[in-house]
């Protein structure tokens, strides 16, 4: 095969990194998806949320093994991995009527699957695109934000297909006979997705470039080191902690954000009478619309990196998501506001997932992607957790939603900062 129908066929691996990103980001259906779990399960959604936070959690840990193993055996069989995993623990959790079930097959196995199998087309598209590397990352994993968008409609047709609401006496027991059978169809779907993803990927033969193009020169304006650094050596370099450290307070502030945007339009007074005009605001199109802004950040801010660098992309993008938290608690007077500021957030959210796999390569090299941003994402495993189960406890400590946004605005301007002091590593 001639370098010509390599650079042609390259394409392919896109096609199926979208695949498998589009049942990976279902984990973001989750706000859907517990309306009719948490009655199901008989538990409160403040308890149910743990099985979210777990699953980010498990996606988190699994992908420091994922990112070495799929060096050794490639992405196409790490992947499907991940596809068995998935699709297999949503599968398992038709059986499952307790929570502490649920908690293992739809949070630590379902999370697994999604580490085993996210980093894999990251990495491998990664090797084939070295010269647009920002947009492909972008790409590869615009599918994940997207992913909640399709299956939040698909969730709701299978679970409740009459479209009953939750004070709608016969609503219990009609999602409870769905239930089972909806999580064995968005299983094999899952499972049909990622396996055929998996297919399409491979690695470019060692040393391979696209034709006529020659890599970027390394340089401390860019923040592109030249070298490659394995695992073990990156994690002592300061510049790895300070990359993890943004990574937690940028991906921290968004999640938030996307755990309250709903119970902050919907605050009540004493008589349970909403506060603010945003407390009848259409919910489900709000996030799926806000989940389409996340992919949509993905492609453009990791575009933007391949023009001016990651480094000025990650400056403006936190800079612009800590001005949107500090006058985030100013949507409570305007619909179209709010809706409007909650996709912004969601759109600097998503360019997290682009701009860190494209940081991770500049600084530390392509030859070792996939191990490497498999130790940077912890970041987004500790951020994960603490923003899927600390967001109300923070609300209900100092009794309003103002001080959470103006602290996580706080936290938007440190990743600012930190992303200004990152300079490329050296040799010693």
């Amino acid at each position: 095969m001639s370098d010509v129908q390599k650079i042609r066929n390259r394409w392919i691996v896109v096609i199926g990194a979208i695949m498998i990103q589009l049942a990976l980001g279902t984990i973001y259906s989750w706000g859907t998806l517990t309306i009719f779990v948490s009655p199901y399960l008989n538990e409160v959604r403040e308890i149910t949320v743990y099985i979210f936070g777990v699953g980010l959690l498990s996606f988190a840990i699994t992908m420091i093994f994922a990112g070495k193993l799929q060096q050794k055996y490639g992405p196409r069989n790490i992947a499907i991995l991940g596809g068995v995993l998935l699709g297999g623990g949503v599968i398992l959790s038709s059986f499952m009527t307790t929570f502490i079930g649920l908690l293992i097959t739809y949070g630590i196995i379902f999370g697994a699957g999604i580490g085993f199998g996210y980093v894999c087309p990251i990495a491998a598209a990664g090797k084939w695109f070295p010269d647009k590397k920002g947009f492909i990352n972008g790409i590869a994993v615009a599918g994940f934000g997207a992913g909640s968008f399709i299956f939040n409609y698909v969730i709701k047709a299978l679970a409740n297909p009459t479209g009953l609401e939750v004070t709608d006496p016969t609503f219990l027991a009609t999602v409870s006979r769905n239930i089972p059978m909806m999580f064995i169809i968005l299983g094999i779907i899952y499972l049909v997705l990622i396996v055929g993803g998996a297919m399409t990927l491979s690695n470019p033969p060692e040393g391979w470039l696209p034709q006529g193009w020659t890599p970027p020169p390394p340089s401390e304006e860019s923040g592109i080191s030249g070298l490659d650094f394995e695992r073990g050596q990156t994690i002592k370099l300061p510049q790895f902690w300070m990359l993890w450290a943004t990574f937690v307070l940028s991906a921290i502030s968004g999640l938030m954000v996307i755990g309250a945007y709903a119970s902050f339009a919907k605050t009540v007074d004493a008589g349970d009478n909403f506060i603010y005009v945003i407390g009848t605001a259409d919910f489900v199109f709000i996030g799926s619309l806000a989940a389409l802004f996340n992919g949509l950040g993905r492609i453009v801010w990791g575009t933007i990196a391949d023009f001016i660098t990651y480094k000025k992309s990650m400056l403006i993008m936190f800079s612009t998501q800590a001005v949107l938290m500090f006058i985030y608690f100013t949507t409570n007077v305007n619909e179209i506001f709010f809706l409007i500021m909650t996709c912004a957030i969601y759109f600097c959210f998503g360019g997290n997932f682009s701009l860190f796999p494209t940081a991770t390569t500049d600084l530390f090299g392509a030859k070792n992607l996939g191990p490497n941003y498999g130790i940077v994402f912890t970041a987004y495993g500790i951020a994960g957790f603490l923003g899927a189960t600390m967001t109300l406890p923070i609300v209900e400590a100092f009794g309003s939603y103002l001080i959470l946004f103006v602290v996580m605005g706080l936290m938007s301007v440190g990743a600012a900062v930190l992303a200004y002091l990152i300079k490329p590593p050296t040799r010693k």
